[in-house]
């Protein structure tokens, strides 16, 4: 599971792109791959509602990633109080958290250990 972390109202907290939101938002706006479309339409009030609600969406997968994981995490800020703590001046910044924490999500992370009969079946040949 790929996060980032975002400082807001003083404090950091974790966002997720999660399974869950990744279902959301594939039944808000049609796949993932709009995701983009919708944060970065002309109509600026729409823009800014997609953006508090995905972020919304990552700040509570981020807390139940946290709170599994026994990790500390503030609660997660609604939209709401997203809009309550934020500022114009904010935007760009929120948007880029929201990207890169979706591009952290699509990273494969892969471990692979050597096989314990490696040698011997190297050796065989």
């Amino acid at each position: 599971m790929r996060t980032a972390t975002i400082h807001l109202v003083g404090k950091d907290r974790l966002l997720c792109f999660s399974t869950r939101v990744v279902r959301n938002c594939t039944e808000r706006y049609g796949g993932i791959e709009n995701i983009g479309a919708a944060l970065s339409t002309e109509d600026a009030v729409k823009a800014l509602d997609e953006a508090m609600w995905l972020l919304a969406q990552m700040l509570e997968a981020g807390a139940r990633y946290a709170k599994m994981n026994g990790m500390d995490n503030p609660e997660p800020l609604d939209v709401d109080g997203l809009y309550d703590c934020c500022d114009m001046d904010d935007f760009a910044g929120l948007r880029g958290k929201i990207m890169e924490t979706i591009s952290n999500g699509q990273k494969a992370n892969v471990e692979a250990e050597t096989p314990k009969n490696a040698g011997a079946a190297q050796g065989e040949r």
